[in-house]
């Protein structure tokens, strides 16, 4: 199809160019005589530059749909890869901030395990303790109901008593064995605030010692009804208390000497009624600890099961991550080979601008050297016209002295008969200077002047085919510039992409994870889609080629139509200011009767 396109717009072409050659052969066919051969070679110029004008419009416009569709994919493309990219940074920081309230939580939960095992451990050594302590007590409970069986052999009421309370007490020391690991338990927690306590009190204590002394209670003090005033008072109220205890002893001592063993019996036994209630309140408190431990450690247990869920779906969201950290590697790797594509495209481009410049430089010098030999030419030529036409003038003015002296002959021959030997004699002499001119013979001047102006027709033409040759040449120049200025704007652009592309580059270095492996089993994947990237971009960079050949041809095309506009102009000034001339020198100059009679031929 592109053949017979370019073969119709080969015939358009020569229809139109023959049309064109015969309108300027019929207006100036009777007014300019111009050589053929030049004409010829001009029309099969023109014939050839608008054959390849049109083929090169034809695949100019082909290329320029090419051109779009390509363009149209390439945005579609570049249109998902943005959307991939921000959707992928965007779910980066999300699982990134996802991941750092997670591990905070971890380690949270972590502390609370830690803790909960560290009061489990202590809870196992106050409860070895305590039976330990239980184990001691049955013992000591033991020896008193031996001592209590051997009283009873005195007493047979005593024994049956004694056999009743034996088997109540061994379910009574179970009860009480609960109560005291109950017990344990506050001892444990009183301890702790009791050194925090004594601490506090040891202070206070300092503070007292200077004033007070050593070995003084509060307690006495906040007893007193009235206020404390010194030291000395501290001493009498001792002494007093020191004797009423005194008294008291000595009573008590009285007392007890005279009181029997019954009653000894009955205290005891009233005392360990009220030990076993003081038990009794404690294994329930203590029962109660233990239901709200149980409850808080299934708490906890349903605690730690929802963070293990919770941490396996945070790893996978984790290996998500990583899996797309990867992907972002393997594009900042491919990013990096088209970077270094670009680069060495941009080298050679670079390159290929150093040469054209090269060669518009030696072409701008060939020009000059020509237009320095056709100076030289020129002045050659104006001073052979300048010679020629000193010797016309220098005939011109014999020319005008013959006349002259014709004109005295024929006044001489009309003179009497009387001077007829010495008009004889003179026309003798004369005669040879005479010599009338036939009229096949032109005139020698004639035609040195014709010679001259040919040849000074052909030094302009040469002129104008070398200014044609410089404009061509500039305009190359201009072309060329052009073109250096839009490689420049490229080199910009691409040199733009590859600080962003470095950016990125460094951003996602900072990122990178360490997976290696998997990026090199996937780079050769991906070099394939590199290179057909690439053969787009070698097209796009024909088309753009094409695109500037065809800018220059159009160039010439103006060109040459500008150059055979002045041509054209040129020859008519010419033409013009020779009639003037032929015209201009016939008045200046009649022809005498029995002159001679010189033309000039055109």
């Amino acid at each position: 199809m592109g053949d017979d396109t370019c073969e119709l717009g080969t015939n358009d072409a020569s229809n139109e160019d023959s049309r064109s050659t015969k309108s300027i052969k019929e207006l100036f066919s009777e007014r300019i005589i111009c050589p053929e051969e030049l004409n010829e070679f001009l029309q099969g110029r023109i014939h050839d530059l608008t054959t390849e004008n049109e083929c090169l419009r034809r695949a100019f416009e082909q290329a320029e749909e090419r051109s779009r569709q390509l363009s149209e994919e390439k945005l579609d493309s570049q249109n998902t890869i943005e959307i991939g990219k921000e959707s992928a940074a965007n779910k980066l920081s999300e699982l990134g901030k996802k991941y750092r309230n997670q591990t905070a939580e971890m380690e949270i939960l972590k502390v609370k395990c830690e803790n909960l095992q560290a009061t489990l451990s202590v809870k196992e050594d106050e409860l070895k303790r305590q039976r330990a302590e239980l184990r001691q007590i049955v013992k000591c409970e033991g020896c008193k109901d031996s001592s209590g069986e051997n009283r009873s052999q005195d007493n047979g009421e005593e024994k049956d008593s004694g056999n009743s309370s034996s088997k109540s007490d061994n379910e009574r020391i179970k009860c009480l064995k609960n109560k005291l690991q109950w017990t344990q338990i506050r001892l444990c927690e009183s301890r702790n605030t009791c050194a925090a306590l004594r601490q506090e009190i040891k202070k206070a204590q300092k503070l007292l010692c200077s004033e007070v002394g050593e070995n003084v209670s509060v307690t006495a003090f906040s007893s007193v009804p009235g206020g404390w005033r010194g030291r000395a008072e501290q001493i009498r109220n001792l002494q007093q208390k020191v004797a009423e205890l005194q008294t008291k002893l000595s009573e008590h001592d009285k007392c007890q000497k005279g009181s029997s063993s019954a009653s000894v019996d009955r205290q005891n036994l009233a005392n360990f009624r009220i030990a076993e209630k003081e038990r009794r309140q404690q294994i329930e408190n203590t029962a109660r600890e233990l239901r709200q431990a149980e409850v808080a450690l299934e708490t906890s247990k349903r605690k730690l099961d929802a963070s293990k869920a919770r941490i396996k779906v945070l790893e996978h969201e984790l290996d998500v991550a990583r899996t797309n950290i990867v992907m972002l590697n393997e594009k900042r790797s491919h990013d990096g080979c088209v970077i270094e594509a670009l680069n060495e495209r941009l080298n050679i481009a670079k390159a290929r601008c150093q040469e054209c410049e090269a060669e518009v430089r030696n072409k701008e010098h060939r020009i000059e050297r020509e237009n320095a030999n056709i100076k030289n030419e020129l002045q050659a030529t104006q001073l052979l016209v300048d010679r020629l036409r000193k010797r016309l003038e220098e005939r011109e003015i014999e020319i005008d002295k013959m006349r002259n002296d014709i004109t005295l002959d024929e006044s001489l021959k009309c003179r009497p008969s009387l001077r007829s030997d010495f008009r004889s004699s003179e026309g003798h002499q004369v005669s040879p200077f005479v010599s009338p001119r036939s009229l096949s013979e032109p005139n020698e001047y004639v035609t040195l002047a014709l010679a001259a102006e040919a040849e000074r027709v052909r030094l302009l033409e040469l002129v104008t085919l070398l200014n044609q040759r410089l404009d061509k040449e500039r305009n190359e120049i201009i072309s060329f510039e052009e073109s250096l200025r839009n490689e420049r704007k490229k080199c910009a652009k691409l040199e733009s992409k590859l600080r962003e592309l470095e950016k990125e580059r460094v951003g996602l270095v900072k990122v990178d994870s360490g997976y290696r492996a998997k990026f090199r089993a996937r780079s050769t994947s991906n070099l394939r889609v590199d290179e057909e990237a690439t053969g787009s971009e070698k097209v796009r960079f024909r088309i753009e080629l094409l695109e500037e050949e065809c800018l220059t041809l159009k160039a010439r095309l103006d060109t040459v139509r500008q150059d055979k506009a002045n041509d054209l102009a040129v020859y008519k000034r010419m033409l013009d200011q020779a009639r003037k001339t032929f015209k201009d020198a016939c008045r200046n100059k009649p022809l005498a009767a029995g002159g001679s009679r010189s033309t000039i031929t055109i």
